[in-house]
């Protein structure tokens, strides 16, 4: 019969939770025989617990390296040297991801390079928060589009020979073609940052209304444009539609990120009415026959930029 020296009754109530007031004889030499077996069960059932611990510890130590190495970045005084070369790499890998759509003819060449018209402008101005606050951030920030705009330079004037960027970026494939309307959105980009940077709305609006306005209004109209405007045959009412809605979704979108990062002070209201208005005139402006002499590049946000200036020193 098992005796009672190899457990004491401190470790039968602890092991064993089975017991309440005074213990039996019978009750000890029970509670002894499955005391290990309670010991063991116990122990396996911490053992998860300890991997939670530890995987908890872990996954926190992992968290805390990640903010410590962001904030070591934003500290850095090579941030804006930092934030300029991510930005030029994404810029790079976004217009690389579309020539490679079309190149395999997943995408149809004339859309790929109005999708990179639509979507290249949005995604730099996103860029914008990653650089410092010292007045010479926007510096940095304009080195992306004016090397952009120094490769059109160099292939539209023949010095540098890439077919590919002509066939990627042209209409007809004629190398002078980048030296139009390409150049001129990599130039109203340079204008934008240098000139309004995160201070500004404005900028913003112009941006947004050239980018995401214009080039969905050429990609709707050639689809869905059978109906013409009155006045210029050459548009259709789908095509100014769709300016008008997504020229102004994109500035929207763009204006309130950077009113809730705290770059711009703007009320709801003032702001969705000043969008609303200059997107009305940027839309009726891409709509006029103008455009057949002066690209809609530089049309587009020369007016957007005109019309905001106006609303906003009007408080309206």
């Amino acid at each position: 019969m098992t005796t009672l020296s190899s457990c004491t009754k401190a470790e039968i109530h602890r092991n064993c939770r089975l017991f309440v007031g005074p213990l039996s004889s019978t009750a000890l030499v029970f509670a002894c025989n499955h005391s290990s077996r309670s010991q063991t069960a116990l122990t396996r059932l911490r053992q998860p617990v300890r991997r939670t611990r530890l995987t908890s510890t872990y996954t926190g130590a992992l968290a805390a390296n990640s903010t410590s190495i962001v904030e070591t970045a934003c500290a850095s005084p090579y941030r804006d040297s930092l934030a300029t070369g991510l930005a030029l790499v994404a810029a790079v890998i976004w217009v690389k991801i579309f020539e490679h759509l079309a190149q395999k003819g997943i995408l149809e060449q004339k859309l790929s390079r109005k999708l990179v018209h639509i979507s290249s402008g949005p995604l730099f101005v996103l860029t914008w928060p990653l650089f410092s606050a010292d007045p010479s951030a926007r510096l940095f920030a304009t080195l992306i589009p004016v090397l952009n705009a120094l490769r059109l330079l160099l292939v539209g004037s023949g010095v540098v020979q890439d077919v590919a960027t002509v066939k990627s970026v042209s209409r007809q494939g004629d190398r002078q073609e980048l030296l139009r309307g390409p150049l001129y959105y990599c130039l109203v980009l340079i204008a934008g940052t240098l000139l309004y940077w995160r201070e500004s709305p404005v900028g913003i609006l112009a941006l947004a209304l050239m980018c995401g306005g214009d080039g969905l209004a050429d990609v709707v109209g050639r689809q869905f444009g059978t109906a013409r405007l009155p006045f210029n045959p050459d548009k259709s009412w789908a095509g100014s539609l769709a300016m008008l809605l997504g020229g102004a979704a994109c500035a929207y979108a763009l204006v309130s990120i950077f009113c809730s990062l705290g770059y711009i002070p703007c009320s709801s209201s003032r702001l969705l009415r000043t969008i609303c208005i200059t997107a009305l005139m940027a839309t009726f402006t891409e709509a006029l026959p103008i455009n057949q002499k002066l690209d809609d590049n530089i049309s587009v946000p020369g007016i957007a930029v005109l019309t905001a200036t106006l609303l906003l020193r009007q408080g309206l």
